[in-house]
């Protein structure tokens, strides 16, 4: 988990103008044990996001916290409360979903969001990988800012195989950044690091990982890069989700593999 300095000096010179504060962030390394999980194979898709505001039926009030606007859904004009994804765009990742959002759809499909030492587990495997594909940047094996004519700015979600992490886990890297559950602390890996793996009460806003499509550094889609976010408003933009479950999943699955 996280970064030697080594590594992080690594990454400023991989990219002297991108973001440098973030980088102390991620130190020190450590190992953990982290207890089996699941975690979604891909980021949830427009068509699952507009199944979910059409069974859930929220207000505007409640829709503005969970979704800061829409894009990619639209809501069915004959005022019955239904939504539904944009042609061409059903399996594109859900986008500027606030965190109480990824959370109540979570909920709802019976799963969680990930804790930010399972979803950089799941990014880079047990070798302690710098992307989640190896260790040498590639850019043809994400959606980033040089991977489209900004035309389209997202992919499917099931787009880019080539870039899976060890576990098989497409886009642990670009398209999306994705919301964890975690709050944000600027320390917590030297915490992490003494043995204490007990989540965060409190923090900085909320934790989010995996660089999205407008981003123009490298080192912004290292499985290490870490950022905070406020929990109400996607200011981070193209925000989504990936749902989690433990082990030992129990409730109503059929949402989960829809």
């Amino acid at each position: 988990m996280g970064s030697t300095r080594e590594q992080t000096e690594a990454a400023k010179a991989m990219d002297k103008a991108g973001p440098q504060f973030p980088l102390l962030h991620e130190t020190p390394q450590f190992r953990a044990f982290v207890p089996d999980f699941y975690i979604g194979v891909y980021a949830v898709t427009n068509e699952q996001f507009a199944r979910f505001l059409s069974e859930t039926g929220p207000n505007a009030e409640q829709l503005q916290r969970w979704i800061t606007w829409l894009d990619g859904i639209a809501a069915v004009t004959n005022n019955s409360g239904l939504y539904e994804p944009l042609k061409g765009f059903e399996a594109h990742p859900a986008i500027n979903v606030t965190w109480f959002g990824a959370e109540a759809y979570c909920k709802w499909a019976g799963l969680r969001l990930s804790y930010e030492i399972e979803w950089e587990k799941a990014a880079r495997g047990d070798d302690g990988r710098i992307f989640p594909w190896g260790n040498e940047w590639d850019p043809a094996r994400l959606c980033w800012w040089g991977s489209h004519d900004q035309k389209e700015a997202t992919v499917q979600v099931d787009a880019f195989p080539e870039g899976r992490s060890p576990y098989g886990i497409f886009q642990m890297a670009g398209n999306v950044e994705e919301w964890c559950a975690d709050w944000y602390q600027r320390d917590i890996y030297k915490r992490y690091a003494g043995g204490n793996l007990a989540n965060p009460r409190a923090g900085m806003g909320r934790v989010v990982r995996g660089g999205n499509c407008l981003r123009k550094n490298k080192l912004e889609f290292r499985c290490a890069m870490r950022r905070a976010n406020t929990p109400s408003f996607t200011n981070i933009l193209l925000t989504g989700i990936r749902c989690a479950a433990n082990a030992a999943l129990t409730g109503d699955r059929s949402k989960a593999i829809d």
